[in-house]
């Protein structure tokens, strides 16, 4: 896999050489993106963003696809939540 940050379980972890670690420092990419070891990344153009828990970017500052439990997020299939839905007809 290739070498990258990422948020997990609100922590910054740091993967290099297939080994991983909690980033110990801010880090900046390649392409010049900012990564604070708070999971804050701030791009070179200025736009700041924070990632969330599964978000990882690779060394070239590049976001990479979320991946949960092997799967990847577009392969998940979304079930419909039925538990909020009630009858909001009108009875006269």
């Amino acid at each position: 896999m290739k070498d990258h940050v990422m948020m997990m379980d609100g922590k910054m972890m740091v993967m290099k050489a297939g080994k991983t670690t909690m980033m110990d420092k801010d880090m900046t990419m390649s392409n010049g993106t900012m990564v604070m070891m708070d999971g804050k990344m701030k791009m070179k153009d200025g736009k700041t963003m924070k990632m969330k828990n599964g978000q990882a970017m690779d060394m070239d500052g590049m976001m990479m696809p979320m991946k949960m439990k092997g799967k990847k997020m577009k392969d998940m299939k979304m079930e419909k939540d039925t538990t909020m839905e009630k009858d909001t007809t009108m009875k006269m």
